[in-house]
C-alpha cells in the first residue's frame, strides 16, 4: 500500500520511465495548501510503487506558468 505525507492526493496521470520506475503526476493537498506534485516512483519487490525524492513540488497557482514554459520547448 502506498502512503505519503499529504493530506489527500489525486492522481493524474503516469507514465513508466523504465521497467522499475514510474513518472506520476498528482495533485496534492498539504496543510490546506494545493500542490502539483511531478515525481518518479520506484516499484519494490512487492509490486508497489512507492515515491523517491527525485521530483518536484510546486504550488497549483503556478501550474499555468509551468505549462506555458513547457511548451516552448
Amino acid at each position: 500500500m502506498e502512503s505519503t505525507l499529504n493530506e489527500k492526493e489525486i492522481k493524474l496521470f503516469s507514465f513508466e520511465k523504465a521497467n522499475s520506475e514510474q513518472v506520476r503526476g498528482s495533485e496534492t493537498v498539504f496543510h490546506g495548501n494545493h500542490y502539483f506534485d511531478l515525481r518518479i516512483f520506484t516499484k519494490l519487490a512487492n509490486g508497489d510503487y512507492v515515491p523517491t525524492k527525485k521530483g518536484i513540488t510546486i504550488n497549483m497557482a503556478l501550474l499555468p506558468s509551468l505549462k506555458e514554459e513547457l511548451n516552448k520547448i
